[in-house]
């Protein structure tokens, strides 16, 4: 038993340093975003006639540089896509449109290029959507949870799920911070996977002593 006790003890010293460590990374180099999510630049191509996007990429390369570069379709008929960079100077725009219009013969009087400048997204902005559902569905679970497990203790097995739900939000956030991991599309998902995985663990763990304890009562 000591040894258990010890091994918690060793674990939830861990999980406190890791949490310390990300709060201090967050303020002292804050969080990495995927280029979506960071300041960037949109470039709209309209090109009236279909490409093929292999050939555009070494076009896109030579103008823009090495950098990392998002292509997507944005018409249906297969004759837009939009280009998205991270920077991009009013020459370099103006050199690639002339690079294209030669590419596929448009006449040199004619604009294909469209450039939007992109805001950084915000953290908040990013978890703003969630914050209502998910404030909701965690107060229907803890009063679940209450009213199920009563005979263990309304008051330890509701502030035990909603410790454990606060901690591993937070150590996903520190993680994220100390290693640098790109906040994207792919951020909120995994952190609701976490959320959803800690209320089952923990409605697991408390059947089990539930069945335990009216089995020890039906015993006596």
């Amino acid at each position: 038993m000591n040894k258990i006790m010890k091994n918690k003890m060793i674990s939830y010293i861990v999980i406190a340093l890791i949490i310390l460590v990300g709060i201090a990374a967050i303020f002292a180099f804050k969080l990495n975003f995927t280029l979506m999510y960071s300041e960037h630049i949109t470039i709209n191509v309209y090109l009236g006639k279909a490409y093929n996007i292999q050939e555009i990429k070494p076009i896109v390369e030579e103008t823009l540089g090495k950098q990392e570069t998002v292509y997507q379709e944005i018409e249906t008929f297969g004759d837009s896509l939009a280009i998205t960079v991270k920077e991009a100077t009013d020459e370099q725009i103006s050199n690639l449109e002339s690079k294209l219009k030669e590419k596929y013969e448009i006449e040199s009087t004619q604009t294909i290029l469209q450039m939007n400048k992109i805001g950084h997204l915000r953290g908040r902005d990013i978890v703003k959507p969630y914050v209502v559902p998910m404030l909701i569905a965690t107060i229907i679970v803890l009063v679940y949870i209450g009213i199920r497990y009563s005979k263990l203790g309304v008051l330890k097995t509701v502030s035990t799920l909603l410790l454990r739900l606060i901690v591993i939000e937070t150590l996903l956030l520190s993680i994220i911070a100390i290693f640098r991991i790109s906040i994207g599309v792919y951020t909120m998902p995994v952190a609701i996977l976490l959320y959803m995985g800690v209320i089952l663990f923990t409605t697991i763990s408390y059947e089990n002593k539930l069945a335990k304890k009216i089995a020890n009562e039906k015993s006596k």
